[in-house]
């Protein structure tokens, strides 16, 4: 799992082995910090380079620098250079399964909560 503040130093951490190397985890390891997440949101209004989005941000460039390497990694966003400058964006459709994955999952427990239901009138 990533964490961000139980860290020596409060430093951010990849997905680790213990984490599984399946794509929904690192997804989710990936939103589950805040400021990632903060991030991605900002990525998706428009693209930006490390410097510009760590004026928005309250933490050092290079610790943003860190966190988007994370939403890299789960293929989140992507760079790219635009002049001397690397800039990232968000990868479109880069949830797609992990939402449909969700999908399934809601509906498989909705059965089930549907049958206890019935079950228990």
């Amino acid at each position: 799992m990533i964490q961000s503040s139980n860290t020596p130093a409060g430093k951010p951490r990849g997905p680790s082995k213990a984490d599984g190397d399946d794509a929904h985890g690192v997804i989710f390891s990936a939103l589950a910090d805040g400021t990632r997440r903060q991030l991605l949101t900002m990525l998706a209004e428009q693209p930006q380079s490390a410097s510009g989005l760590s004026r928005h941000v309250d933490i050092s460039r290079q610790a943003v620098a860190k966190h988007l390497s994370l939403l890299e990694a789960a293929n989140l966003i992507a760079p790219h250079r635009v002049g001397r400058e690397i800039q990232f964006r968000v990868q479109p459709g880069s949830l797609g399964a992990t939402l449909e994955w969700m999908e399934k999952t809601t509906m498989v427990w909705e059965q089930r909560l549907d049958r206890l239901e019935s079950e228990l009138d």
